[in-house]
């Protein structure tokens, strides 16, 4: 297939599903599921690279259901906010109104490229979410177009953060561009002795130094959540250092100005999972966001557009950035 091509039909788990497909890329997405992008598969080596919860399917569900209840993997998105939270008399409900929305989908084919226009109001900020995944054929890359609209009668605040979570095993490695990893205090999980602020990747435990670039084993209970901040590009993924197949997400550090990660390896429910989260700003809690002056805002009729672009290219075992063409650079063996 040198064609990149649309399909519907085939259902996952009892919900529509959108297949788009080159020669290179799967990608598999659920309109009913908050536009979820289910699968990524690099067709070459059969790898499929994002992680799906053993024990929890896809499902459609209610605004305001509990997000780690029913979280069944895949990339989602979060706006307007992560931690529930009232605010102005909303009540913003847990990692945000996009991921419970029944999204309208419109694919399309074109000349050398298939894609698909998802779109969805928000029913507590009001505002209309645009979301456009397009696959160009003969890539190993696509993007996706975000577009946010207040459709509402007053400046509002927000946080955008994306919800890729990745299949890892210990013959990963993940990369960042230079930055300050910042701890939350609230969840320390087994950083616990590190320094609140520090360098990424070395994080020093007491009498150790932990490098944070290797994936543990499942069995090692490991929890890691931080935020990445001040980063000296906007890039983040990682490798598969067994299959030398990597994977990376190019965005603009104007509008993704920090990176989170949440990586489980046994330490939380028994998952094995590694989120990495570009992100408008940090704290998670959306009253400290704002009281820190890190809160995107957008007045009435005011629109933020920004494209996010994945690559998989075989042959690396480290990540050093990522051009604007998707090629991703190797990275530093040390």
């Amino acid at each position: 297939m040198t064609d990149a091509t649309f399909s519907t039909g085939s259902a996952v788990h009892g919900l529509d599903a959108i297949q788009l497909e080159n020669q290179f890329l799967r990608l598999v997405l659920l309109p009913q599921a908050g536009a979820r992008i289910w699968q990524i598969t690099y067709k070459p080596l059969d790898a499929d690279l994002l992680w799906h919860n053993p024990a929890v399917p896809p499902a459609r569900h209610p605004l305001g259901a509990a997000y780690d209840d029913v979280w069944s993997g895949g990339w989602d998105e979060l706006f307007p906010n992560d931690e529930s939270a009232i605010l102005d008399g909303m009540n913003l409900p847990d990692h945000g109104e996009l991921w419970t929305g029944n999204w309208q989908a419109e694919p399309f084919q074109q000349a050398d490229c298939a894609g698909v226009r998802f779109t969805f109001t928000t029913p507590v900020s009001r505002f209309l979410a645009e979301k456009t995944v397009l696959l160009h054929a003969g890539a190993s890359t696509f993007e996706i177009r975000y577009r946010l609209t207040n459709q509402g009668d007053r400046p509002f605040p927000f946080l955008q953060k994306l919800h890729p979570a990745f299949a890892v095993s210990p013959d990963h490695r993940i990369d960042f561009p230079p930055m300050t990893v910042l701890r939350e205090p609230e969840f320390p999980g087994t950083l616990g002795e590190a320094p609140l602020s520090f360098p990424w990747p070395h994080a020093n435990l007491g009498n150790r130094t932990l490098d944070l670039r290797p994936v543990p084993d499942a069995s090692s209970g490991a929890v890691h959540f931080f935020y990445g901040a001040e980063m000296a590009g906007g890039w983040c993924g990682l490798t598969n250092r067994a299959t030398r197949l990597a994977c990376a997400l190019r965005f603009d550090p104007a509008v993704f100005t920090s990176c989170w990660l949440f990586a489980t390896h046994g330490g939380w429910k028994g998952l094995n999972v590694a989120v990495l989260e570009p992100a408008t700003g940090y704290p998670f809690s959306i009253h400290s966001l704002i009281e820190q002056g890190r809160a995107r805002w957008l007045a009435p009729g005011e629109t933020l557009e920004t494209t996010v672009l994945f690559s998989a290219q075989q042959g690396l075992t480290s990540i050093g950035g990522v051009l604007p063409d998707g090629t991703i650079l190797p990275g530093s063996e040390e």
